[in-house]
């Protein structure tokens, strides 16, 4: 996924009694973490811990009154040993990306070590996989379901957010492949937004911004999660909306009456035109262009936009 280094040569190899795979010139380098040190990395204050609000809270402990110290206690208590055959399996997904990325030629620069970390999913309401720093936490129950097939599409997807999250000038040639300019710098939000907005450890910069048509007129816009009301029991997924924020000429969010606008991403009229349709998860640019990278990466047919694939590969041949 990236533009320096030269990356992924070679065949990855895992060694039985450690779990490490051994690091080949230019290939990503992963390491699958002991319970203790999924613990120490789970329970981190970093960007995404620091930026809870009380609804992130709330809805993963499915709790009206939680705190930030009982969802880092239950994040702490879901993270698990990796057994041999999950080692197996995970390599040998790393394997047949390692494969496609030299089979295409493509030029990534990934950070000195990924670490891999295994949980029950709980304290993210129980979704697949997910990125924080150069780490990937994938769910057990996963693990447990997929085909080989489908654990390389989901271990590419979560490479791509390790990829971004690294290199800020990656991040920025890749998102220009579907219309999407990021900044030097974040965008700041306004308080009503930062209390409503559902926060996605795979998107560690909210940065990116694009031109959409809303009701005839081109105006540029940010994509945010958010929820219109507060926790109240349930899933968290029950109550996430997909919004556009527009943006001033200074890229600061727009309000009306003090408060901050969010447009449906049904009235831009030119959504789908701008970020295809190979994909349906469409919350963020970030999960759009995963979604394509890791389709690019195993060579998926058939898909109703292989132009978006074509760009992202030329890109990254760069």
């Amino acid at each position: 996924m990236k533009l320096t280094r030269t990356l992924l040569a070679v065949c990855l190899c895992l060694t039985a009694m450690t779990g490490f795979a051994q690091k080949a010139k230019d290939n990503p380098f992963f390491r699958f973490a002991t319970k203790a040190e999924a613990q120490m990395l789970i329970t981190d204050i970093d960007e995404y811990t620091n930026n809870w609000n009380q609804f992130d809270i709330n809805a993963r402990l499915q709790n009206n009154e939680g705190r930030k110290s009982q969802l880092l206690t239950l994040a702490m208590s879901c993270v698990q040993n990796w057994s041999e055959q999950e080692k197996k399996q995970i390599t040998t997904a790393f394997n047949a990306i390692t494969a496609a990325t030299k089979r295409q030629k493509l030029t990534l620069n990934y950070p000195d070590e990924i670490i891999l970390v295994k949980t029950s999913m709980q304290e993210e309401g129980g979704a697949s996989a997910y990125t924080r720093k150069n780490w990937i936490a994938i769910s057990e129950d996963v693990l447990n379901k997929i085909s080989a097939a489908q654990l390389q599409i989901l271990v590419a997807h979560e490479l791509f957010h390790i990829l971004t999250r690294y290199d800020l000038n990656f991040k920025k040639s890749v998102y220009q492949t579907i219309g999407f300019t990021v900044l030097d710098r974040e965008i700041i939000f306004p308080t009503d937004i930062m209390e409503k907005r559902i926060s996605n450890p795979d998107i560690s910069r909210y940065d990116s911004y694009a031109p959409f048509t809303v009701k005839g007129t081109i105006q540029n816009y940010t994509m945010m999660t958010y929820t219109d009301r507060p926790y109240t029991g349930g899933d968290i997924f029950d109550y996430m909306k997909i919004g556009l924020i527009p943006l001033n000429d200074h890229f600061v969010p727009v309000q009306e009456s003090g408060k901050t606008v969010i447009v449906p991403i049904e009235q831009a009229e030119d959504f789908y035109e701008k970020i295809g349709k190979n994909t349906n998860y469409v919350i963020n640019p970030e999960e759009v262009l995963a979604d394509n990278f890791a389709y690019m990466l195993t060579e998926k047919k058939d898909l109703p936009n292989p132009e978006v694939i074509s760009r992202i590969r030329e890109v990254l041949k760069k």
